[in-house]
């Protein structure tokens, strides 16, 4: 047996330490190696068996880490690789386990080529994560490369991503300076570079000062020292104000930096980060924080949001806006890596991949690299049909754009496109891609822009061959449009309005409204008459279909049954009253009645509650109001107490917390809207009535803790949620007349403005147009109730004088093919806005057949027709003519 010393480097209080080892004779040494190739062996079978694991399910994370170190301690250096490679495309990579990847590729990063591998490493990890302990080592990285161009270059990718962070953007702006110092200091004072070092040196000096971030005080000594050897004491004075705005700024946003120090869970801090975002977008608007990098800050918050708390559900929305605010603030290499970085956490949303491909098409790349990162998205799987429809929607939008309608071989491309599309969701998605947008999109371009209505039609009846889409009113809708358009044989196109109708169940108004309108501008008598029959027999068997569907949904049958036996408190009390002393006969009788007289009142609050529905649907621009879902109302109702203060006060005290949200989607997502309501404060309850088509949509009964979170989410109406606009409002028991958010009288500071092309039916697009004239106040784009644009928009500014030059500028103006048509917001009269007149007398909807009746029938009748009548009057009320007193008076003439 020998003794050696061996120096080896570890983390005691000696840098190397001298360790004595002991070094076994030849026998030892050879059991030794036998321990070792049995180790290998056991090695290299859990390889064989991960390898396996993952070939079955490759989306198991910690079988993969366990390869990778399983090679590691083979050295297997390719495989490993190989190994994290493979992991880093499946998924993203967690913090610790690129921290790990790095550290050993830089011990043996050693050749020029390595640096460019290390950089290219560095980004790919930025994407994944925003990681202190990787930005710091990248810092340290680049500080040894040696040369000072290619370590600058790497800090200054650092500090894009990280500077503007307040708790740790510091300690780069530190490296940065390090490196400047450093460079300064290798020159002589008579250099020609020396003046211009010291002025970088300067400009980080100046940048650690004039931002938010933690212990920036320190760089103000050695800032102001440097700053008056090179420029005046105004610069200093300037540089100092702008230093004392970040103090304060930073003292804003210091409390939200320490709850999320404090906090553990995902979702609590995710609620942290949201109100921190918040006042930094309120902070923004500021004119003293206006040098505080507001924009920069959002940007490093959103990395770390969506880093810490990437499993939350609203994680998504959150990206969205970090996308949104590179676009409009940052150059396309930083809009560039915000997309990949969005596409890296949420890869199998359509949302990133179609803006990356819109962003690559506005960068004019070519084809076959728009089409490369459309293969892309398609190889990490959309989680719902609706995400991979929309991705090949926005591909197939693309190769629209791209495609020269006069080339024949451009024109056969489009169409292999679309059958692909078509054929590929089918495959991969079954029955769900029934009801596909894919070849509505494609029959629509065919009659259009391919000028081959044959084919359309051919795709529409290919279309009609799956699922329920025959009996589905929008295909029919679209195929009727398209042939109208193209003029063709009115008996042809009358034998498919027949077949239609034949057809569609779902809304058959919708056909039967186009038919009349044909036969009104071409029918003839008989054609009409037809039309009608067929048309009022359809109708008809639809509302018995419909009222049935509706009864079922609202529970009016089960109800039906119970709800006769059902009295209110006061009923009870009042019929106990009025019959104790009556016998079992005239007891039973009364109830009798009192059942019957119930019935008919909730027959007659149906035909009430069905008339407002109507009037809900033809009011494009007013929310229906909570009092219309009476059925939900009676389904929860809570058993009155006693009247009392205590009690009154409790009721009242829940309505001011209660929020009112309709015009949701028919299968809302209840988490996804809980998330959404979430974020205007904690929610004690939540009530969702799942809608019917008269409806336009589901409901819900949001119930807060406090009343300033309905107040906070009133400010927010009409947020989208799935596309749809939801509208809110606030909740009361008592059955009032919903009242019209806007105003009704003539602004002459607003403008109304028509014929707008959908492409720029944005908010953004507007103001780009229309605040060259002056300061907005508001933009609002009217939509359906599914949050398509109407082509309508109210531009509202903050003086007269804005609006008339505007009116006068853009009053048909020429955009995208149409001629906009802008006028002096000035509304008609609130009762003719969405609301059908009624009858005075009947209490029905006035129609058009009313007026052919003679007005005076329509009229209470004057004093002096009752006496030529002989009726008698009591000077209060006027008795209306009937059909004999009007006959009589045409017999006198």
């Amino acid at each position: 047996m020998a003794i050696v010393e061996d120096e080896v480097r570890n983390d005691s209080e000696e840098e190397n330490e001298i360790e004595v080892v002991v070094e076994e004779d030849d026998a030892d040494q050879d059991s030794d190696d036998s321990d070792d190739d049995d180790d290998e062996d056991v090695l290299e079978k859990k390889v064989a068996d991960l390898e396996r694991r993952i070939a079955k399910d490759p989306y198991i994370y910690d079988d993969h880490i366990d390869l990778i170190q399983a090679l590691w301690s083979l050295s297997e250096l390719d495989k490993w690789r190989a190994a994290f490679n493979r992991l880093q495309q499946m998924t993203l990579l967690r913090p610790e386990h690129w921290l790990l990847r790095l550290q050993t590729e830089e011990t043996l990063a050693h050749s020029a080529q390595s640096h460019d591998f290390m950089a290219d490493l560095f980004q790919q990890a930025a994407l994944d994560c925003y990681s202190i302990p990787i930005l710091s080592l990248w810092c340290s990285w680049a500080l040894s490369t040696g040369a000072a161009d290619i370590a600058r270059a790497q800090l200054d990718e650092v500090l894009r991503r990280a500077g503007a962070d307040p708790f740790s953007g510091k300690l780069f702006w530190d490296a940065r300076l390090e490196l400047e110092k450093a460079q300064l200091e290798t020159l002589s004072e008579d250099h020609a570079d020396y003046k211009s070092q010291k002025e970088r040196v300067l400009w980080c000096l100046e940048e650690a000062v004039s931002r938010p971030l933690l212990r920036s005080e320190e760089a103000w000594q050695p800032f102001h020292e440097l700053a008056l050897v090179l420029h005046d004491q105004q610069y200093v004075d300037r540089v100092k104000k702008q230093h004392d705005a970040a103090v304060e700024y930073l003292q804003k946003v210091t409390p939200y930096e320490d709850k999320i120090l404090t906090t553990e869970d995902p979702a609590e801090k995710y609620k942290v980060y949201k109100e921190y975002i918040n006042v930094v977008k309120d902070l923004s608007q500021e004119g003293k924080f206006s040098e505080c990098d507001s924009n920069g800050i959002l940007k490093v918050l959103y990395e770390r949001v969506t880093t810490e708390c990437i499993n939350c559900d609203a994680i998504h929305d959150l990206l969205l806006e970090y996308a949104h605010l590179a676009q409009e603030n940052s150059s396309r290499a930083t809009i560039r890596r915000v997309l990949d970085a969005c596409v890296r956490r949420c890869p199998r949303k359509h949302t990133f991949w179609t803006l990356k491909m819109q962003q690559a098409e506005h960068e004019e790349k070519e084809f076959d690299e728009v089409k490369s990162i459309f293969e892309t998205a398609l190889s990490k799987g959309m989680e719902t049909y609706k995400e991979a429809e929309s991705l090949w929607m926005s591909y197939l939008e693309y190769c629209r754009r791209k495609t020269n309608f006069d080339n024949e071989s451009d024109v056969e491309r489009l169409r292999r496109t679309f059958r692909l599309a078509w054929d590929s969701l089918a495959e991969a998605w079954g029955d769900e891609a029934n009801d596909s947008e894919v070849p509505l999109f494609w029959a629509q371009l065919e009659y259009k822009r391919m000028n081959n209505p044959k084919q359309g039609k051919e795709i529409f009846e290919e279309i009609f061959k799956y699922g329920e889409n025959k009996t589905m009113s929008k295909y029919w809708e679209a195929l009727l449009h398209l042939e109208s358009g193209r003029g063709g044989s009115e008996h042809k196109l009358r034998e498919l309005h027949r077949r239609a109708l034949q057809c569609v169940r779902d809304y058959p108004p919708a056909v039967v409204r186009l038919w009349r309108d044909m036969e009104r501008e071409r029918g003839h008598l008989d054609s009409a008459r037809q039309c009608a029959a067929l048309c009022e027999a359809k109708l008809k068997e639809w509302r018995e279909n419909y009222q049935a569907m509706k009864e079922k949904m609202m529970g009016q049958k089960q109800k039906g049954k119970q709800g006769q036996n059902k009295k209110t408190k006061l009923d009870s009390k009042r019929k106990s009253k009025d019959n104790r002393q009556v016998k079992g006969k005239r007891k039973s009788e009364e109830a009798g009645q009192g059942e019957g007289s119930e019935v008919k009142r909730k027959k007659e609050t149906d035909m009430e509650v069905d008339d407002k529905e109507k009037q809900s649907d033809a009011a494009g621009g007013v929310k229906r109001s909570h009092e219309d879902d009476s059925a939900a109302g009676a389904d929860n109702k809570r058993q009155r107490t006693d009247s009392g203060g205590s009690n009154d006060s409790q009721q009242v005290g829940k309505e001011a917390c209660t929020l009112f949200v309709s015009n949701l989607d028919f299968k809302v997502n209840e988490q996804s809207l809980r998330d959404k309501l979430s974020e205007f404060g904690d929610i004690v309850s939540m009530r969702v009535k799942a809608g019917v088509k008269a409806f336009g949509g589901s409901i819900c009964y949001c119930q807060y803790k406090t009343a300033e979170s309905v107040e906070k989410a009133l400010k927010h109406d009409r947020t989208p949620l799935d596309g749809r606009p939801m509208f809110f409002s606030r909740y009361s028991a008592n059955k009032a007349k919903s009242s019209f958010k806007y105003a009704t009288s003539t602004e002459r500071n607003k403008l109304f403005v028509r014929n707008l092309p959908f492409s720029h039916c944005t908010k953004e697009a507007l103001t780009e147009i229309f605040h060259k004239f002056g300061n907005l106040k508001d933009v609002r784009i009217v939509t359906f109730k599914d949050g398509k644009p109407k082509g309508l928009a109210y531009i509202e500014y903050e003086d007269e004088e804005c609006a008339a030059r505007a009116l006068q500028q853009c009053d048909g103006l020429q955009l995208d093919e149409r001629r906009l048509q802008v006028a002096v917001s000035a509304p008609p009269p609130r009762h003719t806005l969405g609301q059908p007149k009624r009858d005075v007398t009947s209490g029905m909807r006035r129609t058009q057949l009313s007026s052919f009746i003679p007005s005076v029938l329509q009229k209470p009748s004057t004093s002096k027709s009752s006496e030529t009548n002989g009726s008698h009057t009591n000077g209060d009320e006027k008795k209306p003519l009937s059909n004999a007193d009007f006959r009589n008076m045409l017999l006198k003439k």
